[in-house]
C-alpha cells in the first residue's frame, strides 16, 4: 500500500490535539489516545476524535475505549460519511505494539495503529511514532505522512456520551 490513495495524510495541525492530551494524560501516569477520520473515498484526516471520560479507562500501562464508547464515535463518523481509519495511542516509554495492543486494537485490514512514546514528554515528530497497519497481521506502516498543505482539521471529543466539539 504505497500509492497515495492509501497513504494517510495528517495535516499539521492534527498532532497538536493528540499530543496535547498525551501530555496531560502522560502527566498523571496515564495512557490515552484519538482516533482520525478521513472522507469515504481517501486518506486526508478530517476529524481528530480524542477520547472523553465516560466508558474509557485510563492508567499506567492501560487505554481501553467500551463498546458503546466505540458506538457513539462510528455513528458520528457514518452520519456525515466519514471512515475511522487510524488510532494513536500513548505509552510511557517506548513505541512498540504490546502483546495486549496487537491483540486488542481493532484488527480490521488497512487500520492503521500509531503509538507515542514517553507520553509526559511526548515527541512531537510523528517520525518518532510507532506506526503499524493491520493486514493479517500488525505489520509497521510506512504509508502516513505529514502534509502542511491540507486544510485545519476538526477536533472533538467522544466517549459513551457521544461526541462533540474539542
Amino acid at each position: 500500500m504505497t500509492t497515495d490513495t492509501k497513504r494517510l495524510m495528517l495535516p499539521a495541525g492534527a498532532v497538536d490535539p493528540v499530543l496535547q492530551e498525551i501530555r496531560r494524560h502522560g502527566l498523571a501516569g496515564q495512557e490515552t489516545g484519538a482516533l482520525l477520520l478521513t472522507g469515504q473515498s481517501d486518506m486526508r484526516v478530517l476529524v481528530v476524535a480524542v477520547a472523553g471520560t465516560a466508558g474509557i479507562v485510563r492508567g499506567p500501562g492501560l487505554f481501553t475505549v467500551n463498546a458503546v464508547a466505540y458506538d457513539r464515535l462510528f455513528t458520528f463518523a457514518e452520519e456525515r460519511s466519514y471512515r475511522v481509519r487510524a488510532m494513536i495511542h500513548s505509552h510511557p516509554g517506548a513505541a512498540f505494539l504490546s502483546r495486549t495492543d496487537r491483540a486488542y486494537s481493532l484488527r480490521v485490514p488497512g487500520f492503521v495503529s500509531a503509538v507515542v512514546p514517553t507520553y509526559a514528554a511526548p515527541p512531537a515528530d510523528p517520525a518518532s511514532w510507532g506506526w503499524w497497519r493491520f493486514e493479517q497481521d500488525w505489520v509497521p506502516c510506512t504509508d502516513w505522512a505529514v502534509d502542511p498543505a491540507l486544510p485545519r482539521v476538526r477536533t472533538v471529543v467522544f466517549d459513551e456520551e457521544g461526541v462533540r466539539e474539542y
